[in-house]
């Protein structure tokens, strides 16, 4: 059985629960301008979240086939 890797759902998962965020304060607040660079800066957060954990499963993935 192939098992999921983390680099696959974890980022993907947290960039969901951002933008929900980003688009209840939107609505709620009217703050859409306001928060456009804390979502952006929010991206950028996620993919290197995504680059770390699949340079660390690269990493540990080699070590196991030798």
């Amino acid at each position: 059985m192939k098992r999921i890797l983390k680099s696959s759902w974890l980022p993907w998962a947290l960039l969901l629960v951002g933008t929900a965020f980003y688009v209840y304060y939107g609505v709620e607040w009217g703050a859409w301008l306001e928060n456009l660079p804390n979502l952006l800066i929010y991206i950028v957060i996620i993919l290197a979240l995504y680059w770390a954990l699949r340079k660390k499963e690269q990493l540990t993935d080699g070590d196991h086939k030798e």
